[in-house]
Formats: C-alpha cells, sequence, structure tokens
C-alpha cells in the first residue's frame, strides 16, 4: 500500500489536477533572538541545511506522492529559469510524478527564490524574488495548457496559488470555471484587495488563507480571537460568494473551515516539531488530497479538544494531520511523506479513524483492536 484509496467506491473524484503557481526554492536562516526584524537592523542567523521550496510545488507534492498517479493526474503551470536550481526543480517534479508538459524553462530570469527566516518558537518569514520566470507567467500560458487539456467536468480541479502574477491566475480560475472544474484558491495578504477587485473570490470554490490573509480580508486586526477573525473572513467571503468554502489556518492552534453556513474548529495535532514552514501549504494539499478521495470537505459538527478526540472522517482532517507530519521534518516539503508514512503516523498517536479513513488509509477493523 502506498496510494490512499477512494473512501468510498474505486474512483477517486477527481482524476486531474492542474494548477499554477510559484515553482521555487529557498534557503533558511534560524534566529536566536525572538523580537521582530526592525527596519534597518542587522541581525546573524544560522544558515541551515533545510530545503525550501515555493507554494504551488508544496501544496501539488502531496497529492502527487499521495494519490495513485495512474488515476490522478498532476499538470503544474510554471516557469523556471535556464539555472541549476530550475533544473533540480524540474527532476523533483518529475520524480513524485507530476507532468513537466506545461512548466517552461527560461532564459530571461532566474528561478524563484525564498529567504526564509524563523524565530525560536518557530515563527517567521520570507523575502522571495518578485522578478523570478514565475514572475513570466501569463494568461497566455493559461490558456495554451488549457487548451490542450480537453475538459472532464467536475473531475476537475485547478488551484491558484501566489508566487505568480495575479492575472495568470485569474484566466486559469475563469477559464476553470468556464469548464466546471472545482477551484481552489490562496491568496497573499498584500493581494487580497485586488484578488476581490478582479473577482477571484467569485471564481473560487474553496480559499485557504492564514490568520493575517483572513485579517485583511475581514478589515480587522490580527488582535482580535482567532474564530471572531475567521467567523469576519467568512461572512465577507460570502456576500461576494455565497457557496465559497473556507480554511483558515490559526498558527500551532488549529484551522478554522466553514461550508454552507456551518463552522468547525479542528485543533492541530501535538508534535515535536522542527520546521513550521510549508506547513499551511501541507495542509491544503492534504485537503486537496483528501477531497480528490471522496472525503467530505470538513465534519458536519465537532466540538473535539484535541485532534483525533472522535474519529476522522473529512478532508480537512486530513490536511491538518499531513500538516502535523510535515512539520517533523526541517524541510518546507517532508521528504518521506507518503500514504504509508500517514498511515504509520495517525497509528503512532493513535488515532480514530472513521470507516472512511480506514478504507483510504487501508486500515483493518482487526489491525485497529
Amino acid at each position: 500500500m502506498n496510494a490512499l484509496r477512494p473512501a468510498s467506491g474505486t474512483k477517486y473524484r477527481f482524476t486531474r489536477l492542474i494548477g499554477t503557481g510559484g515553482i521555487g526554492s529557498g534557503m533558511l536562516f534560524q534566529l536566536a533572538e525572538p523580537h521582530t526584524l526592525r527596519r534597518n537592523e542587522s541581525r546573524l542567523g544560522v544558515l541551515t541545511d533545510s530545503r525550501d521550496f515555493c507554494k504551488l510545488h508544496i501544496i501539488c507534492h502531496y497529492p502527487a506522492v499521495l494519490l495513485d498517479e495512474a488515476d490522478v493526474n498532476i499538470y503544474p503551470i510554471g516557469k523556471v529559469g535556464a539555472d541549476a536550481e530550475g533544473y533540480a526543480l524540474l527532476a523533483l517534479l518529475e520524480d513524485a510524478d507530476m507532468s513537466l508538459s506545461f512548466v517552461d524553462t527560461v532564459r530571461e530570469a532566474r528561478t524563484l527564490f525564498s529567504v526564509c527566516f524563523q524565530y525560536p518558537d518557530l515563527s517567521g518569514g520570507n523575502i522571495t524574488t518578485s522578478n523570478s520566470a514565475s514572475g513570466l507567467v501569463s494568461p497566455a500560458d493559461i490558456r495554451r495548457a488549457l487548451a490542450q487539456l480537453p475538459p472532464v467536468g467536475r473531475k476537475e480541479l485547478a488551484l491558484a496559488a501566489p508566487e505568480v502574477p495575479l492575472e495568470a491566475r485569474m484566466a486559469l480560475l475563469t477559464e476553470a470555471r468556464a469548464r466546471k472544474s472545482f477551484t481552489a484558491s490562496s491568496v497573499l495578504s498584500g493581494e487580497t484587495d485586488e484578488f476581490a477587485r478582479l473577482g477571484g473570490f467569485e471564481l473560487t470554490d474553496l480559499l485557504a488563507v492564514n490568520r493575517d490573509e483572513a485579517c485583511r480580508i475581514a478589515g480587522t486586526d490580527e488582535s482580535s480571537d482567532g474564530g471572531e477573525i475567521a467567523e469576519r473572513c467568512y461572512l465577507a467571503l460570502k456576500l461576494r460568494n455565497p457557496a465559497i468554502r473556507l480554511i483558515m489556518t490559526d498558527g500551532a492552534a488549529g484551522c478554522y473551515s466553514f461550508e454552507d453556513g456551518m463552522s468547525v474548529f479542528t485543533p492541530s495535532l501535538k508534535v515535536d516539531a522542527v520546521s513550521t514552514a510549508g506547513a499551511g501549504d501541507a495542509l491544503l494539499g492534504g485537503v486537496i488530497s483528501g477531497l480528490c478521495c471522496g472525503l467530505p470537505f470538513m465534519k458536519a459538527r465537532s466540538a473535539d479538544a484535541y485532534f483525533g478526540e472522535t474519529p476522522l472522517d473529512s478532508a480537512v482532517e486530513l490536511g491538518v494531520l499531513l500538516a502535523a507530519l510535515s512539520v517533523t521534518s526541517s524541510h518546507s516539503i517532508h521528504p518521506d511523506a507518503d500514504a504509508r508514512s500517514l498511515r504509520q503516523f495517525a497509528g503512532e498517536h493513535q488515532l480514530a479513524l472513521g470507516p472512511s479513513f480506514m478504507q483510504m488509509l487501508q486500515v483493518d477493523q482487526a489491525e485497529r483492536r
């Protein structure tokens, strides 16, 4: 067993994932001082061996390694530079069984690169190149790729992730909506107003944001309670798109999810975290994988005091489980994450699994006794 099975029946809900967003790499500095970096401040940090990757790569990596590649095809649309980093990334995408058909190599710009920093409490930030090859992805690239992929309706999931121009992401969402595909988006804090102006929220079936991004959408500040921020964000989004689903990650606390006017808080799984880099993107990758397997987006109702208090049965919980596994790695993509390691991880933490999770992870009833 090294692929998640459909949670019921024999077929995945989605058989094609098309995504655009950043493809790049980076480095990570660990800072010894906990205070926030100030303007004009120079500070020493430990340059680690951790490998950092960019959003589209992280999100798409997990469905690529968790699902059966014979049944789910994954097509990133992006650009890398004609440099060592770009060629190394192409090899990694190919190793994870992602198609390279629509990932171009260009000479006009270098591969997207991030310098990340992490405080002692594992929070942190990054600076990412704004003049990279990923910045050259255009609406024409999106339309060219889609023209070569005949529509398959609701069997297709389109993902619009940051680090490529908004115009390209809007082109994907617009075309995907016309093809009747399921659409998922994430958006950076500084992009929320423009994304709204261009109609991005109206074209999105599932939006994934963090606390800061939710604050920008809701027009509130970070001093509010996480649940209040998430609620305000969802209400603001519903005015534009009543059917939208929302996930708001709230750091180590967990995440809030909303669907059809209902909300659920899912606590995080407590683990010995090594690095939280990429955890939010891993969570979205896990949610997408769960939706592909046919899991419901979120629990109908939950008041769990801790993760797994009631049996796991939703795509959001698969995302939280995968995010917990990802933070045990020093890299922003856990190099050993796959269906087998996820099953072992769930077993090590003695998590209660619902019937759909047991089917998906191929866990036998007798094995759990």
